[in-house]
């Protein structure tokens, strides 16, 4: 007679989490949600992974334009699975908790802010045929909540402690020990497009001056939020 309580338990564990999953903010749901199921399916071969990277030539000449999304998805095949866990779990972390705070209803610009990132991480790429970008958008998202709280303490491995204003360059540092010397593209471009996107829209406006990036009004009737009022354009 057991059963019908173990049903009982395991629809009340699907109905919380299903509870917990929709309460997720859209934006972070909906990027940390992409960039799980696609790494996956390119780690089980659901999806050949080269069909996923961030390469131009099938872009240009047989129109594969999905690539422009699924390279900024999926995680590079020689990464260990722990570590590509570990980079899901910070995502999730530092997205959620720049779209509760500095984006708190503010989804369209969020929004706009990654994919401001990826566009210009994707020309920054091209330069050094790097394909595989998720990694890169971990450290946009990174970067940009770092400058938000530049002297808040961080931990990091081995108990190390130090103010958020240096934690990209932690993790930038840590992947370049762990991939054996080689020069970690995609988390470097990251921080540019990161730094880029604070300075026009933030720091520059701050200053008495424009934002000359903008959120597209597409932005907002799409995703539903209201322009802010005080907001400085070039327009």
């Amino acid at each position: 007679m057991p059963r019908p309580t173990q049903a009982r338990g395991v629809s009340s564990d699907a109905t919380q989490l299903a509870a917990w999953y929709a309460s997720v903010p859209v934006i972070t749901r909906t990027l940390v949600t992409a960039t799980v199921a696609t790494t996956l399916a390119a780690r089980l071969y659901l999806v050949s992974p080269y069909l996923l990277g961030l390469y131009w030539p099938p872009i240009w000449n047989r129109f594969q334009i999905w690539r422009l999304v699924t390279g900024f998805l999926v995680h590079k095949s020689h990464i260990h699975f722990f570590n590509i866990m570990f980079m899901f779990i910070m995502l999730y972390q530092y997205t959620i908790d720049l779209e509760r705070g500095e984006f708190a209803g503010r989804g369209a610009d969020f929004a706009w802010f990654i994919v401001f990132c990826m566009s210009t991480m994707s020309g920054l790429a091209w330069l050094t045929s790097t394909i595989s970008l998720a990694e890169g958008v971990l450290l946009a998202v990174i970067t940009l909540w770092s400058l938000h709280r530049q002297e808040q303490i961080v931990s990091f491995y081995f108990g190390f402690k130090f103010p958020a204003r240096y934690f990209p360059y932690a993790i930038i540092a840590l992947e370049f020990v762990l991939d054996h010397g080689s020069i970690p593209y995609a988390m470097v471009y990251g921080w540019v497009a990161a730094h880029l996107y604070y300075y026009l829209s933030v720091d520059l406006p701050s200053q008495g001056g424009l934002n000359y990036i903008p959120t597209p009004q597409l932005f907002y009737r799409y995703i539903g939020q209201v322009r802010r009022a005080n907001a400085q354009t070039t327009t």
